[in-house]
């Protein structure tokens, strides 16, 4: 999965050019002018894996896909998120959309060397293939997400994804949704909190964990490895 690895890396070099130009207005200070000490920040990459297994609801075959999240994240000295950058590598068994990573006779028919290492040579993650091929604003979605978080901790990630989101799908709850579930839910959160949810869901609808991925323990893994970087004052 070298391809992979590269993705991973250049992950983490964006990341740190996030913190290096600044994050935005959400994200806290990467200099501290102030007092005049090294800044103190911690870096951590994580990863998680999901298995996938649907029915196509015309022929009723069943097919697979696995689906491998990273989250590349920069913390600051109090282990809030100053910056953080989901992808997914989704290798499928099968699919008719254009630059889908595949593994050619997976699982069930015949695997054929050459066929696997030429395939396996031109995976790409979601980003890299692109939201036009993918068939859906994806990267858009994730990289909302991606501004929610900054600012949190994980834990605090955490709390909001356990209160706001959906406990049959992973998504944020909605007030018209048809799940008596996720009605009740819904109601129990107050005015001011229904009101920053319909923020977020006006940019952003996706799981953030089911059988498609798991952001949230990709980032609570990335914290979970992060290493401290010492930025010197100036």
């Amino acid at each position: 999965m070298k391809k992979f690895k590269l993705a991973t890396i250049a992950l983490a070099l964006t990341a740190s050019v996030l913190v290096l130009g600044g994050c935005g207005s959400s994200a806290p200070a990467a200099t501290d002018k102030t007092s005049g000490a090294d800044l103190k920040l911690s870096q951590g990459v994580g990863q998680t894996s999901v298995f996938r297994a649907k029915v196509d609801k015309t022929t009723k075959q069943e097919s697979y896909s696995t689906n491998y999240v990273t989250a590349s994240a920069i913390f600051d000295q109090n282990d809030k998120i100053v910056s953080v950058q989901f992808d997914i590598l989704e290798i499928a068994q099968a699919s008719k959309k254009e630059g889908a990573t595949l593994f050619p006779g997976w699982p069930s028919a015949e695997i054929k060397k050459d066929d696997v290492v030429t395939a396996v040579a031109n995976w790409k993650t979601k980003r890299e293939r692109g939201d036009a091929a993918y068939g859906m604003n994806w990267t858009e979605q994730v990289d909302s997400y991606q501004e929610l978080f900054k600012g949190k901790t994980v834990a605090e990630v955490e709390q909001w994804f356990a209160k706001n989101t959906s406990d049959l799908n992973g998504t944020p709850l909605v007030s018209d949704s048809e799940k008596p579930e996720d009605q009740a839910k819904f109601a129990k959160l107050t005015d001011e909190e229904k009101t920053a949810l319909a923020d977020v869901t006006s940019g952003a609808s996706i799981s953030l964990k089911d059988d498609h991925g798991d952001f949230i323990g990709a980032l609570k893994e990335a914290f979970e490895n992060k290493i401290e970087v010492t930025m010197p004052a100036k």
